[in-house]
């Protein structure tokens, strides 16, 4: 039954503003989609739209649209799915989707002939009726196009593009147990000259030349950073015989780099340990990296973390 409140205020608003309570105040929004579903696995969820249209979302209008219909369309393409992975930004997704308490309440990219849409999914118990859902979905494109730029630029160095310090913490966190984990430690050899000497302009084109290298490597969870200056942390995964190739070939298209002003290219030395307990590895990287360095610079060592162990080397 009807509040009274509710019946005085429909009339008052109506007869002094030509306001409909229902259709211009509760289902009045422009960029939401009013929808309604039984409670079902996410596979089988459909939802019944109320009000709006779904082509709000870049979908045919209709009058009712499967969920999977919408995952199908999921843009794994983006900045949160870069620094998160692009599997656990999905499984993150689906896991507020399918939350067993509260209400689901997740933003996600979907991407349809090339346009992406930014939709923020809420999806409410109906008070009287739990097994069912109110579902609104809202079009927040305009905003995440900001938020996602902004992200991006809080996860990475602003020169060279490569992932930061900040962003390389949170990867270490969640992957250092993981099988085949190397890590490489890359110091660029004598670069503090080319500032000196050449200008902060050349030096600068250096680093962006050089990380263009290490992002040649990179994929899945392969990965590279720029601590600052010219300190480079490398998160790898594979045999030993792979990292070997990468090294080499780091070490040789650093020689090749030509930059304009620039007499003489720095060399990089690069430290590089395989994971086993996976015991501050990063460090272990960075002590075997001077070691290159101390026998002459321009190449690279690789121990095991056992290896390094044994010669009882303090980090």
């Amino acid at each position: 039954m009807l509040d009274d409140r509710f019946l005085k205020a429909s009339e008052e608003l109506k007869k002094t503003h030509g306001i409909d309570v229902v259709g211009d105040i509760l289902l009045g929004r422009p960029d939401r989609i009013y929808l309604f579903a039984e409670r079902a696995p996410l596979e089988r969820m459909r939802l019944r739209v109320i009000s709006g249209s779904l082509s709000l979302i870049g979908f045919p209008d209709a009058d009712a649209i499967a969920m999977k219909e919408i995952l199908a369309r999921f843009d794994p393409d983006n900045r949160y799915a870069d620094v998160a992975g692009r599997k656990e930004y999905y499984d993150y997704v689906y896991g507020e989707l399918t939350r067993p308490t509260g209400e689901p309440n997740v933003t996600f990219p979907l991407l349809h002939e090339g346009k992406r849409f930014w939709i923020h999914v809420l999806m409410s118990p109906v008070y009287r009726h739990p097994d069912c859902y109110s579902v609104f979905i809202t079009d927040v494109t305009s905003t995440m196009v900001a938020e996602e730029r902004n992200h991006d630029r809080s996860h990475r160095d602003s020169l060279t593009g490569l992932f930061n310090k900040y962003t390389l913490d949170y990867h270490y966190g969640l992957r250092y147990r993981n099988p085949g984990f190397h890590a490489f430690y890359l110091d660029l050899d004598d670069f503090k000259s080319v500032n000196d000497h050449c200008g902060h302009v050349v030096g600068d084109a250096f680093l962006r030349s050089f990380s263009d290298i290490l992002k040649s490597h990179e994929h899945d969870d392969t990965l590279f950073y720029r601590l600052g200056g010219d300190e480079f942390i490398g998160m790898l995964f594979g045999s030993e015989g792979e990292m070997r190739g990468i090294a080499a070939d780091i070490l040789a298209k650093t020689r090749a780099i030509r930059i304009p002003g620039m007499a003489r290219i720095p060399s990089v030395s690069i430290g590089i340990v395989r994971a086993e307990r996976g015991d501050d590895v990063i460090h272990k990287a960075d002590k075997v990296m001077y070691e290159v360095k101390n026998a002459g610079k321009d190449g690279f060592k690789y121990l095991t973390e056992s290896e390094f162990d044994a010669r009882d080397i303090r980090i």
